[in-house]
């Protein structure tokens, strides 16, 4: 799967950083609690990432997220991350489907692990995807 960046201007002219069109599954939480919720990563840059979901956060509300990076680094694929940051702001009316998109600020991020190019084959053969987080 390939990335697309793209650089948004804002409204006071100023670049923001580039987004890269992602698509894939992430598991957020609410910090503290147990529960793992599932999303779609729209996009991420180096500050923040867009999610479609079916919950609505509430602006400042601190979360843990947890994805993989279907990318390729020094041939290694499958980069899995987790990050923490808080809601930016989120859509106050449902997009069709019973989605809501938020947009999280990114404060703290780590590569959990890196998947090796048989790792990724194997989970691709068992699952038919390696967006899965198991």
């Amino acid at each position: 799967m390939g990335l697309q960046g793209t650089v948004n201007g804002s409204q006071n002219g100023v670049a923001r950083a580039r987004r890269y069109d992602i698509g894939t599954v992430l598991r957020y939480r609410v910090r503290g609690e147990r529960e793992w919720r599932e999303g779609v990563m729209e996009n991420i840059s180096i500050t923040g990432v867009r999610i479609r979901t079916t919950h609505y956060l509430k602006p400042d509300t601190v979360i843990e997220m947890r994805f993989f990076l279907p990318i390729e680094l020094n041939g290694e694929c499958a980069a899995e991350v987790l990050c923490r940051g808080s809601v930016v702001r989120a859509s106050e009316c449902e997009v069709p489907g019973g989605e809501v998109v938020v947009a999280a600020r990114i404060d703290h991020s780590r590569f959990l692990r890196q998947m090796s190019r048989k790792e990724e084959l194997a989970k691709d053969l068992s699952t038919g995807s390696n967006r899965r987080l198991d």
